[in-house]
Protein backbone atom coordinates (compact mmCIF):
# COMPACT_ATOMS: atom_id res chain seq x y z
CA UNK A 1 0.00 0.00 0.00
CA UNK A 2 1.37 3.53 -0.81
CA UNK A 3 1.91 6.15 1.38
CA UNK A 4 -1.15 8.66 -0.36
CA UNK A 5 -3.07 4.80 -0.01
CA UNK A 6 -2.48 4.82 3.64
CA UNK A 7 -3.25 8.09 4.53
CA UNK A 8 -6.78 7.65 2.91
CA UNK A 9 -7.18 4.13 4.54
CA UNK A 10 -5.84 6.06 7.93
CA UNK A 11 -8.49 8.80 7.60
CA UNK A 12 -11.58 6.51 6.55
CA UNK A 13 -10.75 4.79 10.06
CA UNK A 14 -10.76 7.94 12.10
CA UNK A 15 -14.28 8.68 10.87
CA UNK A 16 -14.90 4.88 10.81
CA UNK A 17 -14.36 4.91 14.43
CA UNK A 18 -16.14 7.91 15.42
CA UNK A 19 -19.04 6.93 13.14
CA UNK A 20 -19.25 3.44 14.97
CA UNK A 21 -19.05 4.85 18.30
CA UNK A 22 -21.66 7.23 17.89
CA UNK A 23 -24.13 4.32 16.15
CA UNK A 24 -23.02 1.91 19.42
CA UNK A 25 -23.87 4.45 22.09
CA UNK A 26 -26.60 5.87 20.68
CA UNK A 27 -27.88 3.05 18.97
CA UNK A 28 -27.70 0.42 21.99
CA UNK A 29 -29.29 3.44 24.06
CA UNK A 30 -32.51 4.12 21.78
CA UNK A 31 -33.33 -0.05 20.99
CA UNK A 32 -32.62 -1.33 24.28
CA UNK A 33 -35.51 1.16 25.30
CA UNK A 34 -37.38 -0.02 21.86
CA UNK A 35 -37.65 3.91 21.11
CA UNK A 36 -39.13 4.59 17.66
CA UNK A 37 -37.63 6.20 14.83
CA UNK A 38 -33.84 5.42 16.62
CA UNK A 39 -32.77 4.62 13.27
CA UNK A 40 -33.79 8.15 11.61
CA UNK A 41 -31.95 9.41 14.68
CA UNK A 42 -28.62 8.28 13.95
CA UNK A 43 -29.21 8.41 10.10
CA UNK A 44 -29.30 12.04 10.59
CA UNK A 45 -26.31 11.88 12.94
CA UNK A 46 -24.11 10.27 10.15
CA UNK A 47 -25.18 12.67 7.94
CA UNK A 48 -23.51 15.90 9.89
CA UNK A 49 -20.89 13.55 10.73
CA UNK A 50 -20.07 12.99 7.16
CA UNK A 51 -20.74 16.57 5.78
CA UNK A 52 -18.38 18.01 9.01
CA UNK A 53 -15.69 15.82 7.79
CA UNK A 54 -15.69 16.61 4.30
CA UNK A 55 -14.97 19.96 5.00
CA UNK A 56 -11.59 18.53 6.77
CA UNK A 57 -10.40 15.96 4.44
CA UNK A 58 -11.05 15.91 0.44
CA UNK A 59 -9.63 12.62 -0.45
CA UNK A 60 -10.62 10.62 -3.23
CA UNK A 61 -13.66 8.00 -2.00
CA UNK A 62 -12.72 8.46 1.63
CA UNK A 63 -16.70 8.20 2.91
CA UNK A 64 -17.53 4.99 0.91
CA UNK A 65 -14.06 3.46 2.71
CA UNK A 66 -15.42 5.00 6.42
CA UNK A 67 -18.41 3.37 5.83
CA UNK A 68 -17.06 0.05 5.14
CA UNK A 69 -15.47 0.43 8.25
CA UNK A 70 -17.90 1.55 9.95
CA UNK A 71 -20.31 -0.57 9.02
CA UNK A 72 -17.93 -3.62 10.02
CA UNK A 73 -17.08 -2.35 13.40
CA UNK A 74 -21.03 -1.42 14.34
CA UNK A 75 -21.58 -5.26 13.18
CA UNK A 76 -18.57 -6.90 14.37
CA UNK A 77 -17.94 -5.09 17.69
CA UNK A 78 -20.80 -6.68 19.80
CA UNK A 79 -20.71 -10.27 18.57
CA UNK A 80 -21.11 -11.56 15.78
CA UNK A 81 -21.98 -9.77 12.42
CA UNK A 82 -25.16 -8.23 12.35
CA UNK A 83 -26.26 -7.69 8.48
CA UNK A 84 -28.71 -5.03 8.87
CA UNK A 85 -26.67 -2.26 10.50
CA UNK A 86 -24.31 -3.20 8.21
CA UNK A 87 -25.96 -3.23 4.85
CA UNK A 88 -27.86 0.74 6.67
CA UNK A 89 -23.73 2.04 6.78
CA UNK A 90 -22.63 0.98 3.86
CA UNK A 91 -25.58 2.13 1.90
CA UNK A 92 -25.79 5.57 3.78
CA UNK A 93 -21.83 6.06 2.83
CA UNK A 94 -22.35 5.01 -0.88
CA UNK A 95 -25.31 7.00 -1.41
CA UNK A 96 -23.46 10.44 0.72
CA UNK A 97 -20.27 9.60 -1.96
CA UNK A 98 -22.04 9.41 -5.08
CA UNK A 99 -23.71 12.70 -4.06
CA UNK A 100 -20.13 14.40 -3.79
CA UNK A 101 -18.55 12.72 -7.32
CA UNK A 102 -21.58 13.97 -9.15
CA UNK A 103 -22.29 17.53 -7.72
CA UNK A 104 -18.96 18.61 -5.69
CA UNK A 105 -18.72 19.78 -1.97
CA UNK A 106 -21.50 22.46 -1.61
CA UNK A 107 -25.06 22.86 -0.20
CA UNK A 108 -26.89 21.11 -2.96
CA UNK A 109 -24.71 17.97 -2.84
CA UNK A 110 -25.14 17.77 0.78
CA UNK A 111 -28.62 18.53 0.39
CA UNK A 112 -29.10 15.78 -2.14
CA UNK A 113 -26.57 13.21 0.10
CA UNK A 114 -29.35 14.27 3.38
CA UNK A 115 -32.30 13.68 1.62
CA UNK A 116 -31.07 10.52 0.38
CA UNK A 117 -29.72 9.09 3.22
CA UNK A 118 -32.72 9.73 5.13
CA UNK A 119 -35.05 7.47 2.86
CA UNK A 120 -32.68 4.46 2.56
CA UNK A 121 -33.02 4.67 6.27
CA UNK A 122 -36.86 4.17 5.84
CA UNK A 123 -36.37 1.90 3.00
CA UNK A 124 -33.87 -0.18 4.72
CA UNK A 125 -36.49 -0.65 7.68
CA UNK A 126 -39.27 -1.56 5.60
CA UNK A 127 -37.46 -4.08 4.22
CA UNK A 128 -35.70 -6.03 7.44
CA UNK A 129 -39.18 -6.26 8.47
CA UNK A 130 -40.17 -8.04 5.22
CA UNK A 131 -37.02 -9.69 4.94
CA UNK A 132 -37.51 -10.97 9.02
CA UNK A 133 -41.48 -11.17 9.30
CA UNK A 134 -42.43 -11.87 5.40
CA UNK A 135 -45.06 -9.66 3.75
CA UNK A 136 -48.22 -11.12 5.86
CA UNK A 137 -46.91 -8.48 8.31
CA UNK A 138 -47.90 -5.53 5.90
CA UNK A 139 -51.36 -6.90 6.04
CA UNK A 140 -51.35 -6.66 9.74
CA UNK A 141 -49.89 -3.23 9.30
CA UNK A 142 -52.64 -2.67 7.02
CA UNK A 143 -55.29 -3.82 9.21
CA UNK A 144 -54.07 -1.94 12.39
CA UNK A 145 -54.15 1.57 9.95
CA UNK A 146 -57.43 0.90 9.53
CA UNK A 147 -58.58 0.04 13.26
CA UNK A 148 -56.75 3.49 13.73
CA UNK A 149 -58.70 5.46 11.50
CA UNK A 150 -62.13 3.79 13.11
CA UNK A 151 -61.08 4.78 16.74
CA UNK A 152 -59.40 8.45 15.63
CA UNK A 153 -62.21 9.03 12.94
CA UNK A 154 -59.80 10.72 10.81
CA UNK A 155 -59.89 11.08 6.85
CA UNK A 156 -56.42 10.15 5.96
CA UNK A 157 -55.77 7.92 3.06
CA UNK A 158 -53.10 5.97 2.86
CA UNK A 159 -51.23 8.02 0.02
CA UNK A 160 -51.66 11.30 1.98
CA UNK A 161 -49.61 9.91 5.00
CA UNK A 162 -46.90 8.36 2.67
CA UNK A 163 -46.90 11.97 1.34
CA UNK A 164 -46.75 13.41 4.88
CA UNK A 165 -43.73 11.15 5.75
CA UNK A 166 -42.19 11.83 2.40
CA UNK A 167 -42.56 15.84 3.44
CA UNK A 168 -40.86 15.04 6.75
CA UNK A 169 -37.90 13.37 5.93
CA UNK A 170 -36.81 15.81 3.21
CA UNK A 171 -37.02 18.51 5.88
CA UNK A 172 -35.30 16.26 8.29
CA UNK A 173 -32.08 15.70 5.05
CA UNK A 174 -31.86 19.46 4.88
CA UNK A 175 -31.97 20.04 8.45
CA UNK A 176 -28.83 17.15 8.67
CA UNK A 177 -27.09 19.07 5.53
CA UNK A 178 -27.49 22.58 7.43
CA UNK A 179 -26.15 21.51 10.53
CA UNK A 180 -23.64 19.39 9.00
CA UNK A 181 -22.24 22.22 6.93
CA UNK A 182 -22.06 24.54 9.73
CA UNK A 183 -20.43 22.22 12.00
CA UNK A 184 -17.90 21.14 9.29
CA UNK A 185 -17.28 25.67 8.75
CA UNK A 186 -16.59 25.43 12.84
CA UNK A 187 -14.16 22.52 12.35
CA UNK A 188 -12.12 24.20 10.00
CA UNK A 189 -12.21 27.67 11.76
CA UNK A 190 -10.70 25.64 15.05
CA UNK A 191 -14.22 26.80 16.88
CA UNK A 192 -15.27 23.55 18.45
CA UNK A 193 -14.44 22.39 22.12
CA UNK A 194 -10.95 21.93 23.42
CA UNK A 195 -9.33 18.64 22.48
CA UNK A 196 -8.59 16.46 25.25
CA UNK A 197 -4.75 15.56 25.51
CA UNK A 198 -3.50 12.45 23.40
CA UNK A 199 -2.96 9.17 24.85
CA UNK A 200 -1.31 6.14 23.40
CA UNK A 201 -3.80 2.90 22.46
CA UNK A 202 -3.48 -0.46 22.55
CA UNK A 203 -4.11 -2.41 19.30
CA UNK A 204 -4.57 -5.95 19.67
CA UNK A 205 -7.08 -6.81 16.36
CA UNK A 206 -9.54 -9.36 18.10
CA UNK A 207 -12.15 -9.34 15.55
CA UNK A 208 -11.71 -12.62 14.34
CA UNK A 209 -11.51 -14.31 17.71
CA UNK A 210 -14.66 -16.46 19.50
CA UNK A 211 -12.33 -18.81 21.02
CA UNK A 212 -11.83 -22.80 20.15
CA UNK A 213 -14.56 -22.60 17.37
CA UNK A 214 -13.82 -24.94 14.88
CA UNK A 215 -14.91 -23.38 11.50
CA UNK A 216 -16.24 -25.46 8.43
CA UNK A 217 -16.56 -23.33 5.06
CA UNK A 218 -19.10 -25.96 3.70
CA UNK A 219 -21.30 -24.49 6.41
CA UNK A 220 -21.59 -21.11 5.13
CA UNK A 221 -22.78 -22.53 1.88
CA UNK A 222 -25.08 -24.78 3.63
CA UNK A 223 -26.56 -22.30 6.01
CA UNK A 224 -27.04 -20.05 2.42
CA UNK A 225 -29.43 -22.85 1.01
CA UNK A 226 -31.23 -23.81 3.90
CA UNK A 227 -32.12 -20.45 4.81
CA UNK A 228 -33.59 -19.86 0.68
CA UNK A 229 -35.05 -23.89 1.36
CA UNK A 230 -36.97 -22.60 4.50
CA UNK A 231 -38.21 -18.94 3.41
CA UNK A 232 -39.29 -20.09 0.32
CA UNK A 233 -41.13 -23.28 2.31
CA UNK A 234 -42.74 -20.87 4.28
CA UNK A 235 -44.71 -19.34 1.40
CA UNK A 236 -45.49 -22.44 -0.48
CA UNK A 237 -46.30 -24.71 1.84
CA UNK A 238 -48.51 -25.07 4.67
CA UNK A 239 -46.76 -24.43 8.09
CA UNK A 240 -46.94 -27.99 9.75
CA UNK A 241 -44.83 -29.42 6.85
CA UNK A 242 -41.91 -26.75 7.93
CA UNK A 243 -41.93 -26.92 11.59
CA UNK A 244 -40.48 -30.10 11.98
CA UNK A 245 -37.33 -30.13 9.37
CA UNK A 246 -37.09 -25.99 11.13
CA UNK A 247 -36.96 -27.22 14.99
CA UNK A 248 -34.58 -29.76 13.85
CA UNK A 249 -32.21 -27.53 12.13
CA UNK A 250 -32.71 -24.98 14.83
CA UNK A 251 -31.66 -27.21 17.26
CA UNK A 252 -28.40 -27.53 15.15
CA UNK A 253 -27.66 -24.56 15.44
CA UNK A 254 -28.27 -24.31 19.27
CA UNK A 255 -25.41 -26.65 19.18
CA UNK A 256 -22.93 -25.13 16.80
CA UNK A 257 -23.43 -21.65 17.59
CA UNK A 258 -25.00 -21.38 21.22
CA UNK A 259 -22.94 -18.37 22.54
CA UNK A 260 -23.56 -16.31 19.59
CA UNK A 261 -27.27 -16.61 19.56
CA UNK A 262 -27.73 -14.14 21.85
CA UNK A 263 -30.79 -12.24 19.93
CA UNK A 264 -32.65 -15.55 20.96
CA UNK A 265 -32.01 -15.04 24.66
CA UNK A 266 -33.40 -11.76 25.42
CA UNK A 267 -37.05 -11.87 26.96
CA UNK A 268 -37.83 -8.88 24.43
CA UNK A 269 -37.60 -10.71 21.00
CA UNK A 270 -40.03 -13.24 22.10
CA UNK A 271 -42.20 -10.84 23.68
CA UNK A 272 -42.05 -8.84 20.01
CA UNK A 273 -43.03 -11.60 18.53
CA UNK A 274 -46.06 -13.14 21.25
CA UNK A 275 -48.04 -9.51 20.03
CA UNK A 276 -47.45 -10.39 16.28
CA UNK A 277 -49.04 -13.67 16.91
CA UNK A 278 -52.06 -12.01 19.04
CA UNK A 279 -52.28 -9.10 16.56
CA UNK A 280 -52.78 -11.43 14.06
CA UNK A 281 -55.30 -13.63 15.61
CA UNK A 282 -56.89 -10.42 16.24
CA UNK A 283 -57.13 -9.17 12.90
CA UNK A 284 -58.20 -11.71 10.89
CA UNK A 285 -61.82 -13.05 10.58
CA UNK A 286 -60.75 -16.37 10.69
CA UNK A 287 -59.08 -17.01 13.85
CA UNK A 288 -57.54 -20.57 13.22
CA UNK A 289 -56.02 -18.65 10.08
CA UNK A 290 -54.75 -15.42 11.97
CA UNK A 291 -53.03 -17.54 14.29
CA UNK A 292 -51.15 -20.11 12.01
CA UNK A 293 -50.54 -16.65 9.94
CA UNK A 294 -48.89 -15.39 13.56
CA UNK A 295 -47.17 -18.52 13.96
CA UNK A 296 -45.22 -18.64 10.25
CA UNK A 297 -44.06 -15.41 10.80
CA UNK A 298 -42.84 -16.37 14.25
CA UNK A 299 -40.90 -19.50 12.91
CA UNK A 300 -39.80 -17.12 9.91
CA UNK A 301 -38.02 -14.54 12.43
CA UNK A 302 -36.46 -17.14 14.28
CA UNK A 303 -35.27 -18.55 11.24
CA UNK A 304 -33.71 -15.53 9.51
CA UNK A 305 -32.15 -14.73 13.06
CA UNK A 306 -30.43 -17.69 13.86
CA UNK A 307 -29.46 -18.65 10.38
CA UNK A 308 -28.10 -15.13 9.68
CA UNK A 309 -26.10 -15.62 13.05
CA UNK A 310 -24.74 -18.67 12.15
CA UNK A 311 -24.04 -17.48 8.32
CA UNK A 312 -22.13 -14.39 9.95
CA UNK A 313 -20.17 -16.52 12.54
CA UNK A 314 -18.73 -18.74 9.49
CA UNK A 315 -17.49 -15.91 7.55
CA UNK A 316 -15.09 -15.18 10.15
CA UNK A 317 -13.23 -18.38 9.17
CA UNK A 318 -9.74 -17.92 8.45
CA UNK A 319 -9.70 -19.31 5.51
CA UNK A 320 -12.35 -16.33 4.29
CA UNK A 321 -10.27 -13.83 5.86
CA UNK A 322 -6.73 -15.41 3.76
CA UNK A 323 -8.64 -15.24 0.66
CA UNK A 324 -9.97 -11.56 1.26
CA UNK A 325 -5.93 -10.89 1.52
CA UNK A 326 -5.33 -12.22 -1.50
CA UNK A 327 -7.95 -10.37 -3.02
CA UNK A 328 -6.01 -6.99 -1.99
CA UNK A 329 -8.12 -5.86 1.25
CA UNK A 330 -5.42 -6.61 4.06
CA UNK A 331 -5.19 -2.97 4.45
CA UNK A 332 -8.74 -2.88 5.45
CA UNK A 333 -8.37 -5.44 8.39
CA UNK A 334 -5.27 -3.44 9.56
CA UNK A 335 -6.77 0.08 9.81
CA UNK A 336 -10.21 -1.86 11.11
CA UNK A 337 -8.04 -3.00 13.72
CA UNK A 338 -7.00 0.24 14.37
CA UNK A 339 -10.05 1.80 14.48
CA UNK A 340 -11.89 -1.04 16.49
CA UNK A 341 -8.81 -0.14 19.14
CA UNK A 342 -9.50 3.14 19.21
CA UNK A 343 -13.30 2.70 20.34
CA UNK A 344 -12.55 2.70 23.71
CA UNK A 345 -10.63 6.03 23.72
CA UNK A 346 -13.92 7.86 21.77
CA UNK A 347 -16.50 6.19 24.28
CA UNK A 348 -14.56 7.60 27.08
CA UNK A 349 -14.81 10.69 26.07
CA UNK A 350 -18.40 10.46 24.27
CA UNK A 351 -19.75 8.94 27.70
CA UNK A 352 -18.10 11.07 30.18
CA UNK A 353 -19.85 14.09 28.62
CA UNK A 354 -23.43 14.69 31.00
CA UNK A 355 -25.04 16.84 27.66
CA UNK A 356 -24.74 13.27 25.71
CA UNK A 357 -28.59 12.60 25.66
CA UNK A 358 -29.59 16.02 26.20
CA UNK A 359 -27.26 17.99 23.00
CA UNK A 360 -26.08 15.32 21.37
CA UNK A 361 -24.91 17.07 18.47
CA UNK A 362 -22.76 19.67 21.10
CA UNK A 363 -21.30 15.83 22.04
CA UNK A 364 -20.90 15.09 18.04
CA UNK A 365 -18.94 18.21 17.67
CA UNK A 366 -16.40 17.29 20.46
CA UNK A 367 -15.99 13.64 19.36
CA UNK A 368 -15.17 15.57 15.94
CA UNK A 369 -12.47 17.07 17.43
CA UNK A 370 -10.82 13.85 18.79
CA UNK A 371 -10.38 13.11 14.55
CA UNK A 372 -7.01 14.96 14.99
CA UNK A 373 -5.39 12.88 17.81
CA UNK A 374 -6.72 9.91 16.35
CA UNK A 375 -5.15 10.20 13.31
CA UNK A 376 -1.81 10.99 15.02
CA UNK A 377 -1.98 8.16 16.99
CA UNK A 378 -2.61 5.91 13.82
CA UNK A 379 0.11 6.99 12.25
CA UNK A 380 2.55 6.45 15.20
CA UNK A 381 1.64 3.13 15.18
CA UNK A 382 2.32 2.44 11.41
CA UNK A 383 5.57 3.65 12.20
CA UNK A 384 6.35 1.77 15.30
CA UNK A 385 5.29 -1.38 13.93
CA UNK A 386 7.98 -4.31 13.20
CA UNK A 387 9.82 -5.40 10.36
CA UNK A 388 9.32 -8.47 8.51
CA UNK A 389 12.52 -9.79 6.33
CA UNK A 390 11.70 -12.77 4.72
CA UNK A 391 14.22 -15.19 3.58
CA UNK A 392 13.98 -15.94 -0.22
CA UNK A 393 15.44 -18.50 -2.84
CA UNK A 394 14.93 -20.96 -5.20
CA UNK A 395 13.73 -24.79 -3.72
CA UNK A 396 16.38 -26.51 -2.13
CA UNK A 397 18.98 -23.39 -2.19
CA UNK A 398 20.13 -23.39 1.13
CA UNK A 399 17.38 -21.06 2.93
CA UNK A 400 17.16 -22.77 6.44
CA UNK A 401 21.07 -23.08 6.53
CA UNK A 402 20.74 -19.18 6.08
CA UNK A 403 18.59 -18.61 8.34
CA UNK A 404 20.78 -20.37 11.02
CA UNK A 405 23.71 -18.48 10.01
CA UNK A 406 21.38 -14.75 10.72
CA UNK A 407 20.08 -16.92 13.72
CA UNK A 408 24.22 -17.66 15.28
CA UNK A 409 25.09 -14.49 14.14
CA UNK A 410 22.48 -12.24 16.53
CA UNK A 411 23.31 -14.63 19.13
CA UNK A 412 26.90 -14.15 19.04
CA UNK A 413 26.50 -10.58 18.69
CA UNK A 414 23.78 -9.81 21.35
CA UNK A 415 23.06 -13.03 23.52
CA UNK A 416 20.01 -11.19 25.42
CA UNK A 417 17.85 -10.78 22.21
CA UNK A 418 15.47 -13.56 22.87
CA UNK A 419 14.49 -15.82 19.39
CA UNK A 420 11.61 -18.21 19.03
CA UNK A 421 9.87 -19.84 16.38
CA UNK A 422 10.39 -22.85 14.23
CA UNK A 423 13.23 -24.18 11.83
CA UNK A 424 12.15 -27.10 9.23
CA UNK A 425 14.54 -29.12 8.44
CA UNK A 426 14.00 -31.50 5.40
CA UNK A 427 14.78 -35.69 5.22
CA UNK A 428 15.79 -37.11 2.34
CA UNK A 429 15.28 -40.91 0.74
CA UNK A 430 17.68 -41.89 -1.81
CA UNK A 431 18.60 -38.31 -2.67
CA UNK A 432 14.91 -36.84 -2.90
CA UNK A 433 13.00 -34.77 -0.25
CA UNK A 434 10.84 -37.16 1.58
CA UNK A 435 9.55 -34.66 4.25
CA UNK A 436 10.10 -32.33 7.14
CA UNK A 437 9.97 -32.17 11.07
CA UNK A 438 9.43 -29.05 12.74
CA UNK A 439 11.79 -27.63 15.51
CA UNK A 440 11.13 -25.33 18.29
CA UNK A 441 14.36 -23.12 18.88
CA UNK A 442 13.81 -22.04 21.87
CA UNK A 443 13.35 -25.47 23.86
CA UNK A 444 15.26 -27.61 20.88
CA UNK A 445 12.09 -30.44 20.62
CA UNK A 446 11.68 -31.78 17.13
CA UNK A 447 8.32 -33.01 15.71
CA UNK A 448 7.79 -34.25 12.41
CA UNK A 449 5.59 -31.90 10.27
CA UNK A 450 5.15 -33.64 7.04
CA UNK A 451 6.07 -36.50 4.52
CA UNK A 452 5.01 -37.79 0.96
CA UNK A 453 3.15 -40.62 2.34
CA UNK A 454 -0.63 -40.11 4.89
CA UNK A 455 -0.35 -41.50 8.48
CA UNK A 456 -3.24 -39.97 9.30
CA UNK A 457 -7.60 -39.39 7.85
CA UNK A 458 -6.77 -35.69 9.21
CA UNK A 459 -3.57 -35.24 7.77
CA UNK A 460 -3.73 -31.96 4.96
CA UNK A 461 -2.42 -32.70 1.71
CA UNK A 462 -0.12 -29.90 0.26
CA UNK A 463 1.41 -30.79 -3.03
CA UNK A 464 3.83 -33.83 -2.86
CA UNK A 465 3.44 -33.94 1.10
CA UNK A 466 1.30 -34.97 3.40
CA UNK A 467 1.31 -32.65 6.88
CA UNK A 468 0.17 -33.90 9.96
CA UNK A 469 -2.10 -32.50 12.65
CA UNK A 470 0.29 -33.00 15.34
CA UNK A 471 3.34 -31.54 14.04
CA UNK A 472 1.11 -28.71 12.56
CA UNK A 473 -0.21 -28.24 16.52
CA UNK A 474 3.33 -28.59 17.80
CA UNK A 475 4.69 -25.85 15.09
CA UNK A 476 2.09 -23.49 15.99
CA UNK A 477 2.16 -23.92 19.98
CA UNK A 478 5.92 -23.04 19.27
CA UNK A 479 5.20 -19.83 17.56
CA UNK A 480 2.75 -18.78 20.26
CA UNK A 481 3.63 -20.18 23.64
CA UNK A 482 6.21 -17.11 24.17
CA UNK A 483 4.75 -14.05 22.03
CA UNK A 484 4.57 -12.19 24.64
CA UNK A 485 8.32 -11.92 25.55
CA UNK A 486 10.20 -12.60 22.07
CA UNK A 487 12.09 -10.16 20.35
CA UNK A 488 12.54 -11.99 16.93
CA UNK A 489 9.77 -14.34 15.64
CA UNK A 490 11.45 -17.27 13.02
CA UNK A 491 8.89 -19.05 11.08
CA UNK A 492 10.37 -21.32 7.84
CA UNK A 493 8.50 -21.78 5.94
CA UNK A 494 5.66 -19.28 5.23
CA UNK A 495 3.91 -21.43 1.98
CA UNK A 496 1.14 -22.85 0.34
CA UNK A 497 -1.20 -23.90 3.27
CA UNK A 498 -0.68 -20.40 4.63
CA UNK A 499 -1.95 -18.52 1.35
CA UNK A 500 -5.09 -21.05 1.77
CA UNK A 501 -4.98 -19.52 5.79
CA UNK A 502 -4.13 -22.93 7.48
CA UNK A 503 -0.55 -24.07 8.72
CA UNK A 504 1.25 -21.71 10.93
CA UNK A 505 -1.64 -18.37 9.21
CA UNK A 506 -3.69 -17.99 12.08
CA UNK A 507 -0.35 -17.87 14.47
CA UNK A 508 1.22 -15.24 12.37
CA UNK A 509 -1.96 -13.18 12.47
CA UNK A 510 -1.54 -12.88 16.35
CA UNK A 511 2.14 -12.33 15.90
CA UNK A 512 1.44 -9.39 13.96
CA UNK A 513 -0.57 -7.70 16.60
CA UNK A 514 2.46 -7.50 18.52
CA UNK A 515 3.60 -4.16 17.97
CA UNK A 516 7.26 -4.56 18.25
CA UNK A 517 7.67 -7.95 17.48
CA UNK A 518 10.55 -8.17 14.37
CA UNK A 519 9.80 -11.24 12.64
CA UNK A 520 11.97 -13.44 9.51
CA UNK A 521 10.35 -15.33 7.19
CA UNK A 522 11.25 -17.85 4.85
CA UNK A 523 9.47 -18.16 1.64
CA UNK A 524 10.47 -20.21 -1.68
CA UNK A 525 10.80 -17.70 -4.33
CA UNK A 526 8.17 -19.15 -6.58
CA UNK A 527 5.25 -18.15 -4.21
CA UNK A 528 7.05 -14.90 -2.94
CA UNK A 529 4.74 -12.49 -4.87
CA UNK A 530 1.98 -14.54 -3.30
CA UNK A 531 3.16 -14.19 0.43
CA UNK A 532 3.34 -10.56 -0.23
CA UNK A 533 -0.07 -9.87 -1.40
CA UNK A 534 -1.71 -11.70 1.12
CA UNK A 535 -0.24 -9.39 3.71
CA UNK A 536 0.37 -6.14 1.62
CA UNK A 537 -0.64 -3.71 4.45
CA UNK A 538 3.03 -4.91 6.11
CA UNK A 539 5.94 -3.47 5.98
CA UNK A 540 8.77 -6.56 4.35
CA UNK A 541 12.05 -6.25 3.34
CA UNK A 542 13.09 -9.06 1.12
CA UNK A 543 16.10 -10.74 1.27
CA UNK A 544 17.12 -12.89 -1.78
CA UNK A 545 20.08 -15.49 -0.44
CA UNK A 546 21.57 -15.45 -4.04
CA UNK A 547 22.44 -11.53 -3.42
CA UNK A 548 22.65 -11.07 0.35
CA UNK A 549 24.89 -12.18 2.94
CA UNK A 550 23.52 -13.52 6.65
CA UNK A 551 25.31 -10.09 7.72
CA UNK A 552 22.55 -7.83 6.24
CA UNK A 553 19.87 -9.17 8.20
CA UNK A 554 21.67 -9.81 11.65
CA UNK A 555 22.76 -6.06 11.23
CA UNK A 556 19.76 -4.78 10.65
CA UNK A 557 17.92 -6.47 13.29
CA UNK A 558 20.19 -5.64 15.79
CA UNK A 559 20.07 -2.07 15.06
CA UNK A 560 16.24 -2.26 15.58
CA UNK A 561 16.62 -3.98 18.64
CA UNK A 562 18.61 -1.21 20.49
CA UNK A 563 15.92 1.26 18.93
CA UNK A 564 13.11 -0.69 20.83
Amino acid sequence: MDNKQQDIWLKAAVIGSIWASFEIVFGSFFHSLRLPFAGTFLTFSSIVLLIAFSYKWHDKNLFIKAGIIAALMRSLLPTSIILGPLIGILIEAILFQLALNFSGRHFFSFALAGILAMFSAIVHKVVSIILIYGFDIVKILENLYKVFLQVTHLNLPVNRLLVIVMAAYVLLGLTAAVTGQWTGKRLVANLSVAKPESEHLHFDNKLFDIGDFHYNSRYLILHIVFLIFFLAGLEWYPLVYIVLPAVFYLLLLYKRYGASLRRLSKPVFWFQLLIIVLMSVWLWQDKTAGLSVGLKMVLRAVLVVAGFTAISVELKNPLIKALLYKKGYSQLYAVLGMATAAVPFILKHISNDRKILFRPLKVLQKTIALSGILLQEFKRQIFQRHKIFIISGETRSGKTTFLKQVIAGIKQKNPSVKIGGIIAHGTDFRGERYGFHVENIITGEKQHLCSRDPAHKDDIKTGHFYFYKSGLEFGNKAILENLDSLDILVIDEVGYLELKGKGWFEAIEKAMTKQKLDMIFVVRKRILEKVLKLWQNKHFIVVDIANNSPEFIINQLLDRQKKN
